[in-house]
């Protein structure tokens, strides 16, 4: 199981190689073949980063 991958349909990260379709990868639970991979940082310390970066941007300019 690869577990850097994400299925766009349900969520999961349940990934099989399935033999009839030549070794592509599908989802466990939905069956699907559409994934995408695992951002590294979550999705609030993203925003937390940007709003930081945003804050930096804001004080350089009223200085």
């Amino acid at each position: 199981m690869n577990s850097k991958k994400i299925c766009l349909n349900c969520g999961s990260t349940d990934v099989v190689s399935d033999r009839s379709l030549g070794g592509k990868m599908v989802c466990f639970k939905c069956g699907s073949s559409s994934f995408r991979n695992k951002s590294f940082y979550p999705t609030i310390n993203k925003k937390i980063i940007y709003f930081a970066i945003a804050l930096v941007i804001l004080l350089l300019i009223i200085l």
